[in-house]
């Protein structure tokens, strides 16, 4: 599904929103929708939805251009000047890049991130080999070489059979290392009139999501502080910083998947989908 709109809401945003997905994600999945019930929850309060249609597996440079004609489409079909894009993780940098280099600026009001690691992430450094493995997830580095060889090719592989065309899965995790994302930041700035906001979520323990423990107690022992899973609260802060989502809560964390719905609501105290209204809502009441 590539549009969701309804007539009236909270919602009801003076531009359309595209929601855009991080690395591993395909908004055209089978098995599992890249946003889960998110997209028909803003749809029922009045949003005007599309998807951005990115790669699982590639470039900021090569997604940004998928991204580009999206843009260009959706605004041609509506007939609206500008859209409001809502990205997770790698997809807001891909939103970065769309803006800035391919000077889009113009046509996009707003750009939220959320978890979206804008200095990069101490787990890609480990993964593309530019830290040691302190933690011993690898015992021998010629068998972490092999495995992030084997990884990648795996990568590629998944992401050709759901649909990717020319994936580049070791570019993709390249382009999310501390090192790469510190030259991007120079490479790479903000443009005037467009709107820039960002939040961010914490782990508070491994128990948090299984999924993630192992890479949060990586970020534990890097130094990176707070995290939720896969980045860090410092580097998830760009434009304006709204603040961690579900801070409050004492007793349960949010995972770096939770922001994108993949377990159906399986968190305590917390409805994500109504987290995104939140985001849209206040998007309306600034006027985007």
């Amino acid at each position: 599904m590539n549009t969701l709109t309804a007539q009236a809401g909270r919602c009801n945003t003076k531009y359309p929103i595209i929601l855009l997905h991080g690395i591993g994600y395909r908004d055209d999945m089978f098995i599992k929708a890249s946003w889960g019930r998110i997209p028909d929850a803003l749809c029922a309060e009045g949003a005007q939805v599309f998807l951005g249609g990115l790669d699982a597996c590639n470039s900021h440079e090569n997604n940004a251009a998928k991204l580009k004609l999206r843009v260009e489409s959706i605004i041609s079909e509506t007939g609206v000047e500008k859209v409001n894009l809502l990205a997770h993780s790698k997809g807001g940098l891909e939103a970065r890049y769309l803006i800035s280099k391919l000077a889009m600026g113009a046509k996009v009001a707003s750009l939220t991130t959320v978890c979206t690691p804008h200095r990069g992430t101490a787990v890609a450094d480990l993964i593309v080999g530019d830290i040691p493995d302190r933690a011993g997830l690898v015992r021998f580095n010629w068998l972490r070489v092999l495995a992030q060889k084997l990884g990648f090719m795996t990568f590629d592989l998944i992401a050709r059979i759901i649909g990717d065309k020319s994936p580049e899965a070791a570019m993709a995790m390249k382009q999310l290392t501390c090192a790469y994302m510190d030259e991007f930041n120079k490479a790479v700035p903000d443009v005037q009139g467009v709107y820039y906001q960002s939040y961010g979520t914490t782990m508070k323990s491994p128990s948090d999501d299984p999924v993630f423990a192992a890479s949060y107690s990586l970020l534990l022992l890097e130094n990176a502080g707070e995290n939720d899973g896969m980045v860090p609260v410092e580097s998830c802060q760009w434009g304006k910083f709204r603040g961690l989502i579900a801070k409050s809560d004492p007793t349960h964390g949010i995972s770096h998947a939770d922001m994108v719905d993949y377990r159906g609501g399986w968190i305590k105290g917390v409805d994500i989908p109504q987290v995104y209204v939140g985001i849209v809502e206040e998007l309306k009441q600034m006027g985007f």
